[in-house]
């Protein structure tokens, strides 16, 4: 048995247009919670560490397929204790989904739930200081993955940071067995075990990078089955 399984095109329900709110609220909760126990959290906060230094000026940050809303909020609260201000637009193309995120994010002023495509993004190249897309990417194929990142790069002023998973068959043993023993919603125990087997590995997550234009492109392991991927932001033509 291969420890990396080929990289599945099997579509997750999460993208379908026609979820409920209810199913959506369920998967979007049990997300949170895999983000917050399972490294998610901590990987994407960590990768933004070195953009925090203190300063007066705010960063302007997009997050694109923001979900929930919730780690556009964890951001914000992150940016906070080490000194900067963090004004967040967060994306997501579903109209059910942003809904949700706007209630997740009320109480936090500098977060603005956009309903946006990812592949058609309507921003102006260098917009934002940073871009991020956190448990995301997964959901596209390798073409649409190298067409983002090239796009992220051009919106971006400083970097684009990436945290995603990694393709491997013992955190695909993990969730699936997980899943059905906690009695997570039905729409996340589908999803959970398929989002691993659409992942990346360190090779095929730096060469959509080094294809997007960014041949520096710093792809780091992660706990327990993360990938962390930082690029530059495009020069200025």
């Amino acid at each position: 048995m291969r420890l990396v399984p080929e990289r599945s095109t099997q579509p997750e329900i999460l993208d379908r247009a026609d979820n409920s709110p209810a199913d959506l609220r369920g998967a979007l909760r049990d997300i949170r919670l895999t983000n917050r126990w399972l490294g998610g959290r901590k990987t994407l906060l960590d990768a933004l560490d070195p953009f925090l230094v203190p300063g007066p000026e705010p960063l302007d940050l997009l997050d694109v397929g923001a979900g929930g809303g919730d780690l556009a909020v964890e951001m914000v609260r992150h940016a906070r204790r080490r000194g900067r201000e963090l004004r967040v637009t967060a994306i997501d193309r579903d109209h059910g989904i942003a809904v949700l995120a706007r209630d997740e994010v009320q109480g936090y002023p500098a977060v603005t739930v956009l309903c946006a495509d990812a592949l058609r993004l309507p921003f102006a190249e260098r917009s934002f200081d940073l871009v991020t897309a956190s448990m995301f990417l997964h959901h596209f194929s390798f073409d649409d993955l190298v067409r983002m990142l090239d796009r992220f790069r051009h919106l971006a002023r400083r970097a684009v940071v990436v945290n995603d998973l990694r393709r491997h068959r013992v955190p695909w043993i993990f969730i699936y067995a997980a899943s059905r023993l906690t009695l997570r919603h039905a729409m996340y125990a589908h999803d959970a075990p398929l989002s691993v087997l659409r992942g990346f590995t360190v090779a095929e997550l730096r060469q959509a990078a080094r294809r997007a234009g960014a041949r520096e492109a710093c792809v780091r392991r992660r706990w327990p089955y993360r990938l962390e991927l930082t690029v530059p932001a495009a020069e200025e033509n």
